[in-house]
């Protein structure tokens, strides 16, 4: 794979930064990179220089740099990831509804997907680090994301200074480990270079560490991002100033470096001390993702390729509408699984009553998808409003939700093209039903005016 990393010099404006970071991400995807990670606290000047109270002796709010779970931002480096065809691994000062704040990296898929979230779990204080302020730990062990180039584990800033984070990650199978970090000119950068070397080769894999470069108001951060092999070898590193680095490395090295040289096959992991998920995950600790809910309803309809290929087709149109009209994580979620179950109710409706009416559907499928999905562990929530979708999918006289509308329109165009509907039925679905900008370009796609 080729890895990207951006090494950026913040402005005070979080737009700035923002517009900035967008930007890198289309340039990186056109060099070629398959992922890029950004340095900590990606949007923001480095605001936990300052003691709390010096801000708020300003009038200043310890969560006036945060952005909230659901923020558009968030839904843009998610679009950007899409668009680009390119993973993206920022980090953020994030504020949870409970109010609780952290310091919270992201990995965005190719395909705009968010696949996952780690935050900071050892929290420094120290002249210019007042990080004790402003972020509460993590809640969450360490997590590793599967992906095709191999497992990835985040680990932000501090935390690589405690040698169980790194552990951790390499005993949850990690191939290659992302490091978003605030590094200043005058720390011993020698040794923090050391550091990333011996972990890189003690625990058998690929590291690599952004850093925040520029002067902030006198704090002079120094750049010097690296990526270092399992084998302790140094593959690429950036000078002190603004750059983009890329670098082309093979993530099965670090597999086949556990086989010739496996000292991390000989630690023997306590769970009072690695705190991490594995591959195989931790039903207690682990949520479900998008990929358990398409393969349980996979496993409802096996034997039936009509109605597997059809939900396929259905979830990948509300993907889509769902990035390109930049829905919030937690809303594109509820579309995106009630797009996989949306019929779930086609197969009693057949058998119980020899028929597929949309208003049979709806009232055997909801609950049917509630059961589905509170079997597998999601909250009340984000049941009722999917299974509510599902009872009403059929129903178009008022749509009342954007994840509605893309749910209808996905659906409908799969099932114009499965139903070879005539060019005037199709234009009077097109008049009165096609609302998003998404939905409205894909229909013509498919269906050009003549």
């Amino acid at each position: 794979m080729k890895i990207a990393i951006a090494q950026m010099e913040m402005d005070i404006d979080k737009r700035v930064n923002e517009d900035m970071a967008i930007r890198l991400a289309g340039q990186a995807a056109r060099a070629g990179a398959d992922l890029l990670l950004y340095p900590e606290l990606t949007l923001t000047p480095f605001f936990p220089r300052y003691p709390a109270k010096m801000l708020l002796g300003m009038g200043i709010s310890p969560e006036a740099f945060s952005v909230g779970t659901d923020d558009p931002v968030i839904g843009r480096f998610a679009g950007a990831a899409g668009d680009n065809n390119i993973y993206l691994c920022p980090n953020f000062y994030v504020k949870e509804e409970d109010g609780r704040l952290f310091d919270r990296s992201y990995l965005f898929t190719k395909t705009g997907r968010l696949q996952g979230s780690c935050d900071m779990h050892h929290i420094f204080t120290a002249e210019n680090f007042y990080e004790g302020d402003y972020y509460h730990p993590a809640r969450e062990p360490y997590r590793v994301f599967p992906t095709p180039f191999g497992n990835i584990g985040i680990v932000i800033c501090f935390d690589r200074h405690i040698p169980e984070s790194i552990r951790a990650c390499a005993l949850a199978g990690a191939s290659l480990i992302l490091i978003p970090a605030a590094n200043l000119s005058d720390e011993p950068l020698s040794v923090f270079r050391s550091e990333i070397i011996a972990e890189a080769y003690q625990n058998n894999v690929f590291i690599a560490m952004a850093n925040r470069t520029g002067d902030e108001d006198g704090l002079v951060f120094a750049g010097d991002s690296i990526i270092v092999g399992p084998d302790g070898n140094v593959i690429k590193e950036a000078g002190p100033g603004e750059e983009l680095l890329l670098c082309d490395i093979d993530t099965g090295e670090a597999n086949r470096s556990r086989r010739q040289r496996p000292y991390i096959a000989y630690c023997v992991p306590d769970s009072g001390v690695y705190d991490y998920l594995s591959e195989e995950g931790d039903e207690v600790r682990t949520r479900p993702a998008i990929e358990d809910v398409y393969m349980a309803m996979a496993d409802f309809d096996a034997g039936d390729p009509k109605r597997l290929t059809h939900f396929t087709k259905v979830y990948y149109y509300a993907h889509m509408m769902a990035v390109k009209e930049h829905l919030p994580l937690r809303l594109r979620e509820i579309t995106e699984i009630a797009a996989i179950v949306h019929d779930i109710g086609i197969h009693k409706a057949e058998q119980s009553f020899h028929t597929t009416a949309g208003s049979v559907q709806e009232k055997l499928g909801a609950p049917l998808a509630a059961k589905l999905l509170s079997d597998m562990g999601f909250e009340s929530e984000l049941v009722n409003r999917v299974s509510y979708l599902v009872g009403h999918h059929h129903t178009y006289n008022n749509i009342d939700g954007i994840d509605y509308q893309i749910l209808v329109e996905a659906d409908f165009l799969v099932n114009m093209y499965e139903d070879d509907t005539d060019q005037r039925a199709r234009e009077n679905v097109f008049e009165k039903i096609f609302r998003t900008e998404t939905g409205k370009r894909l229909f013509r796609q498919l269906w050009p005016l003549e």
